[in-house]
């Protein structure tokens, strides 16, 4: 028998899918069908094909003999290797075939240059809890059921000293008054707070609070933060028809109107891809533009790499709109132009 692994291809794509639903149903044989929903509804076919020309991406596949056997479905984000999902069909577990499939995974994360590789796994996963043990992973947190919807145990492997650049992240969100910057500055705040962050928080208000600009300033480490100030963001997101100048970032998400179709060749560095028109998706997939602000809000957890498969939402939301507002952070999440 003869066991290979590769970048996961087109052709592959349905096999993996397929397998990756098995394995949600065996780890949730006891949670409701909505519940089993909400993690198949991250990998339809069709947008984990589009995923594949992504150099973020880490889609790989197992065969035996030329059948699907496993899958990884990982990603890569400011330098951090994020394993979602492992799996196997269970006729084919016990060969050694779960420590190839890790250790391919990790050995990707170094070419890409990562610095740690971080998993989620669930306490009930003994066997599992230990193939990522022996491979280098310990266990930081456990997330009780309360803040996930479900407890989980947050593992990380490091495999080079942290660069200075990646020991305090800065994200800058920028907007007018009425465009949800506090809700969603409040939210991206406590899911990163849950995951074990140490997370500072500023709002700072135009003098004139209605019609104004608001700015969201969040710092966050997995060290104590000492300055929760900067004059320089890692990753900004403007939602303002009118760019606030004042907002300084290495990376901007940006909404696309807020540009002429020829690039103004301003200050701010945003490649065409995150030049996105928040508020025609908005209006378009969802037929008001209140969800603007939750279309970008996924579109920010996938820049910096958050599992949204692992934020029970519903514990960040008022229960009006809940259902809408996830289907508006999935949809940002996964979008590509």
């Amino acid at each position: 028998m003869t066991f290979i692994i590769e970048n996961l291809k087109e052709a592959d794509v349905a096999a993996v899918v397929n397998l990756y639903h098995f394995i949600i149903d065996e780890l949730h044989a006891r949670s409701l069908e909505a519940e089993r929903l909400h993690f198949k509804d991250i990998y339809p076919v069709e947008e984990v094909k589009k995923r594949l020309d992504n150099k973020d991406c880490v889609y790989l596949v197992g065969k035996e003999d030329g059948t699907v056997v496993g899958f990884v479905f990982a990603w890569v984000a400011e330098g951090v290797g994020n394993l979602h999902w492992m799996g196997l069909a269970p006729v084919y577990r016990k060969k050694g075939y779960g420590d190839k499939l890790l250790e391919e995974t990790i050995k990707v994360f170094m070419e890409k240059g990562c610095h740690e590789a971080k998993l989620f796994t669930y306490p009930s996963e003994k066997a599992v809890y230990h193939l990522f043990q022996k491979h280098g992973f310990k266990e930081v947190a456990f997330i009780d059921r309360r803040f996930f919807g479900m407890g989980v145990i947050l593992m990380v492997r490091k495999i080079t000293p942290i660069p200075e650049e990646h020991r305090a992240k800065k994200i800058i969100l920028a907007g007018e008054a009425g465009q949800g910057i506090k809700l969603m500055a409040h939210v991206l705040a406590d899911i990163l707070a849950k995951l074990g962050k140490e997370v500072a928080l500023n709002l700072v208000y135009d003098a004139t609070v209605r019609g104004g600009n608001i700015r969201a300033e969040i710092v966050y480490s997995d060290e104590p933060i000492e300055v929760p100030f900067f004059e320089e963001a890692d990753i900004g997101l403007q939602l303002s028809k009118t760019p606030d100048p004042t907002v300084r970032a290495k990376h901007v998400l940006i909404e696309a109107s807020a540009c002429d179709a020829e690039c103004k060749k301003c200050e701010i560095r945003c490649p065409a891809s995150d030049r996105i028109p928040f508020e025609q998706l908005a209006i378009e997939q969802f037929n008001s533009p209140i969800f603007v602000n939750m279309i970008a809000l996924g579109r920010l957890l996938s820049k910096i790499g958050i599992n949204i498969e692992t934020v029970n939402f519903a514990s960040e939301f008022p229960s009006k709109f809940l259902d809408e507002n996830i289907k508006a952070i999935r949809y940002g999440y996964t979008y590509q132009d």
